[in-house]
């Protein structure tokens, strides 16, 4: 199991009700093929960057799950069918480092002289 984020950006005329019936169908094809949903974020209604649909707004759902890599397809595939989703995608999400892990260093920047003459 690896694990992903994905984003949904669905219609923002859509009822809280439907919202959350869309959420399910999102995370019950993730528990039934075994995977787990760690973290279901709900971003709220967002200004899109461009018109989508004809919409210039989109309710913001963020979801964060480990499932098999045969299920991304799947998913995308029902995204792609719903009328109501506006938007999706779906990454890789980074691992985390335990703090023993991290070099020593990391993330400073390094620093270098200048020397005129």
């Amino acid at each position: 199991m690896k694990l992903y984020e994905t984003t949904i950006i669905y219609d923002p005329s859509l009822e809280e009700s439907r919202i959350n019936e869309e959420i399910e169908r999102v995370t019950q094809p993730i528990t039934a093929a075994g995977g787990e949903v760690i973290e279901v974020q709900r971003w709220g209604k967002k200004k899109l960057a461009y018109i989508v649909r004809k919409r210039r707004d989109g309710t913001y759902i963020h979801v964060k799950h480990k499932s098999p890599p045969t299920l991304i397809a799947e998913m995308d595939r029902r995204f792609r069918l719903s009328e109501s989703v506006l938007r999706h995608l779906t990454v890789m999400a980074p691992k985390e480092l335990p703090a023993s892990e991290i070099p020593a260093g990391a993330g400073v920047p390094a620093v270098s002289s200048v020397v005129e003459d």
